[in-house]
């Protein structure tokens, strides 16, 4: 995958599907816990600095940067607005904002900006312009985010400005969430990092079975769907209709995995650290339209954008055409967030277009329903919700994952002409693989959406205690096993 046309990510460092994070973590824990609380700050902080460190130790000056810009930016305007200078507090906010939206312009968006100027040079004769290449800081969209959200909320006195620039700094480099998310908020994770820990046997226990759970949807589910994704999508005219299609569902199926995968890590390592991350996916794929899967896929990001750029905008509190504007802008804006190439710009604002017709075609969508007689049957009317949804953010994904548009254009328009679906290349116990994991991983979600059997599941009756010892015990051999073991990267880690 790319970020752009010429510029690459950071590499792997250390991956939680590494041997060296099984090292790094329970060593990280074990020192936490001995240590005096006064003292938990700062090795947490020396840790997570580790961590970012194995990725490429330079681009830890990066992330200090943004955290000295936001950290006393954040005081400064608060500062300023108590001292009743409300100019002095904006332009201290729009310097700071300013500072990181450049960050994000040099590291992730100077590639995208040198193929668009070549490209109009080609069409008027001009001199080719030639930027250095840089190497982009793993996380950097992330954490600036995150930074940022903090830097608004303190600028609009919805928070106060945090005075201990260790505390400030433990916020945003936290090493369990730094690189991907979630993008927690300060009035979450303050708090807790503040707090004193303790070691609880339910925080092992739902840490453990949430590492668990990702690694399985990591190097289970995703990794192995990754060789059917990657051979089509790295030549996808060596494929047409049924091999295209497989392609894009694989694709569909291992994004969602890899990156809940990721989340589900997150948030387990530091539940077992007595710190609660929000919930960043909410079983999307069982979402019966467009804006309810985004309301349960990157919930972190979706609720970011709402607060920070929908709302601003005048959200749903506005004109029927204007309200499609903010949803367009929106969109646009988490597209080009995702990736430095107008492919991701598509990719966004096709899911805007879809939450802008969703809403325009409602009434006549409910009267079709209504005179196929559709809606009388709710498993019916239910099961074609979800799986026009998945076919139409399937769609989506061809945008995000294909390397230009002529790529994109091909794999759409060839979905149902030809039958090239060869994959000789791959191992067919892979195969089985492949088809056998998206089954045990949906299976279970839709357990999980019944209250019934998560409230036994989860109850303390001896035959619950066994089949819950059981099942985390076949995972682990499911994963020991079956996983594809190549230290292949997170793919929100290029973001």
């Amino acid at each position: 995958m790319r970020t752009s046309n010429t510029r690459k990510d950071a590499g792997r460092g250390m991956l939680f599907n590494s041997v060296e994070f099984l090292i790094f973590f329970p060593i990280t824990v074990i020192i936490f816990f001995l240590l005096p609380h006064r003292f938990r700050r700062y090795f947490l902080l020396a840790a997570s600095c580790y961590f970012y460190m194995s990725l490429i130790p330079k681009y830890i000056l990066i992330l200090l940067f943004t955290t000295c810009v936001d950290y006393f930016g954040a005081l400064g305007c608060e500062k300023a607005r108590e001292s009743g200078s409300k100019r002095l507090s904006r332009g201290i906010f729009i310097t700071a904002v300013s500072l990181n939206v450049a960050l994000l312009v040099v590291f992730k968006y100077l590639g995208m900006f040198e193929d668009t100027v070549n490209f109009f040079g080609r069409l008027f004769d001009m001199r080719t312009l030639v930027l250095p290449e840089m190497v982009l800081p793993i996380g950097i969209s992330f954490h600036t985010f995150q930074s940022m959200g903090y830097l608004i909320d303190v600028y609009m006195g919805r928070e106060k400005a945090e005075r201990s620039f260790i505390d400030f700094s433990l916020f945003l480099m936290f090493f369990p969430q730094l690189v991907a998310g979630p993008i927690e908020r300060s009035s979450n994770l303050f708090s807790q990092l503040k707090a004193e820990s303790y070691i609880k046997y339910d925080n092992l226990s739902y840490g453990g079975r949430m590492m668990l759970w990702g690694m399985f949807k990591k190097v289970v589910v995703a990794d192995n769907l990754a060789l059917f994704a990657d051979a089509v999508f790295s030549d996808p005219r060596a494929y047409s209709g049924g091999g295209l299609i497989i392609g894009i569902l694989c694709f569909t199926v291992q994004i969602y995995c890899d990156f809940s995968g990721y989340s589900d890590i997150a948030i387990g390592a530091a539940r077992i650290m007595d710190i609660r991350l929000m919930q960043n996916f909410d079983t999307p794929y069982f979402s019966r339209s467009v804006p309810e899967f985004w309301r349960r896929w990157h919930i972190s990001l979706s609720t970011w954008f709402r607060d920070y750029v929908y709302i601003p905008l005048g959200g749903n509190r506005v004109s029927k055409p204007r309200w499609c504007l903010n949803q367009l802008v929106t969109f646009g804006i988490s597209g080009i967030w995702h990736g430095a190439s107008f492919t991701f710009v598509v990719w966004g604002l096709l899911n805007g277009v879809y939450i802008v017709l969703s809403r325009l075609t409602k009434d006549i969508r409910d009267r079709v329903k209504s005179l196929l007689r559709i809606d009388r049957i709710g498993w019916l009317n239910a099961g074609l919700q979800i799986a026009v949804t998945f076919c139409l953010i399937s769609v989506t994904w061809v945008f995000f994952r294909a390397e230009s548009f002529s790529d994109c254009f091909y794999v759409l328009g060839n979905l149902f002409a030809g039958t090239k679906c060869e994959f000789t290349h791959i191992e067919i116990f892979r195969a089985y693989i492949a088809i056998g994991a998206p089954v045990i991983l949906f299976g279970t979600e839709l357990l999980t959406k019944l209250p019934a059997v998560t409230g036994w599941y989860t109850g303390g009756t001896r035959a619950a205690q066994v089949v819950r010892l059981v099942s985390y015990a076949l995972l682990l051999f499911i994963i020991v096993v079956f996983g594809a073991y190549d230290n292949k990267s997170f793919i929100y880690f290029q973001f």
